[in-house]
């Protein structure tokens, strides 16, 4: 797995040091690339304001799509290094980010006093999450590979892609 593979892979798993290393390096990384891109825009000014709020919306875009796709692929294999499902815990996670992106934050903005409790309760949460996976402790590899219990123990005439992997 290459350095990108490291940060945006979801194959393999990852220890809690390896978690806390590589959610540095993807925060940093798009903290970079954040700055980077506000600098280009700041220094070639494209086509007027109305260019520049576009190009502003479309960087935002890129660098929240890519926080998504490496907070989960990150959180993929640590669940997995925990030795639980990640198919069952992170799109139940997504569906609740979404609910509050999409819900509860426009809600938060209209009436600030009914709802700013429950939008601090869900950032509680999402930071009991983060400490949660960061601390929790690894569960032993299965000594027997995954696959093996769909290995034929007579040869195959086609190519066996589970042994050349």
């Amino acid at each position: 797995m290459g350095g990108l593979g490291e940060i945006f892979g979801f194959d393999g798993r990852i220890n809690r040091l390896g978690y806390l290393g590589r959610s540095s390096i993807a925060g940093a990384g798009l903290a970079a690339l954040t700055g980077l891109g506000a600098f280009a825009l700041a220094t070639f000014r494209p086509g007027g304001v109305g260019d520049f709020e576009v190009w502003t919306h479309r960087l935002t875009l890129a660098v929240i799509l890519l926080g998504l796709w490496a907070g989960f692929a990150l959180t993929t294999r640590r669940l997995r290094d925990m030795g639980m499902e990640p198919a069952h815990v992170v799109p139940a996670y997504a569906a609740l980010w979404v609910v509050n992106t999409e819900l509860l934050q426009p809600m938060v903005r209209l009436q600030p006093q009914a709802y700013g409790q429950i939008e601090a309760g869900w950032m509680v949460l999402q930071v009991l999450a983060g400490i949660l996976l960061a601390f929790w402790p690894s569960r032993a590899p299965s000594q027997a590979a995954p696959h093996a219990v769909y290995a034929s123990t007579q040869p195959a005439a086609y190519v066996d892609w589970r042994a050349s992997s």
